[in-house]
C-alpha cells in the first residue's frame, strides 16, 4: 500500500488532499505540525511527503531536512506546498530535500499530476 504523509496545519487542506488521493487509491497519514509529522514518519512506511512550509511549531524547510535524516526517508520524494509567494521558497525547499513545490491554491488535477509524476503512477 502507498502512504503519503500530508503535513499542514489547515484541516481543510489536509481533507482536500486526502480526498483527492483516495480517488487515486492512495492512503494518507495526516499531521497538523512538524512534531506529529516526524513521529508518523518514524513509525510508518512513507512513499511521498507533502509538507506545508508554514507550520505552527517548526517551519516546513526544517521538517524536510529532519525527515531526510531518517534512513528510510532518505530517497523519498518530498513536495513543499505553500500559499506564500516568496521567490526564495523554491530554492530553500530544494536545499532542504524537496523535489518540487506546489503553490496554494492548487487544483486537484494539479495535485494528482504532481503525485503521479513522483510516484510513477501514470
Amino acid at each position: 500500500m502507498t502512504f503519503i504523509l500530508v503535513v499542514d496545519d489547515e484541516n481543510v487542506t489536509r481533507r482536500v488532499v486526502a480526498h483527492t488521493l483516495k480517488t487515486m487509491n492512495i492512503e494518507t497519514l495526516e499531521a497538523s505540525n512538524a512534531t506529529e509529522a516526524y513521529q508518523i514518519a518514524q513509525e510508518n512506511p512513507i512513499s511521498l511527503a507533502l509538507v506545508d512550509i508554514n507550520l505552527p511549531d517548526v517551519d516546513g524547510f526544517t521538517l524536510m531536512s529532519h525527515l531526510r535524516e531518517l534512513p528510510h526517508m532518505h530517497h523519498i520524494p518530498m513536495i513543499a506546498f505553500t500559499a506564500r509567494h516568496d521567490p526564495q521558497d523554491e530554492l530553500l525547499a530544494k536545499e532542504n530535500g524537496a523535489v518540487d513545490i506546489l503553490r496554494k491554491p492548487f487544483s486537484t488535477q494539479e495535485l494528482r499530476q504532481m503525485i503521479s509524476q513522483y510516484l510513477s503512477l501514470e
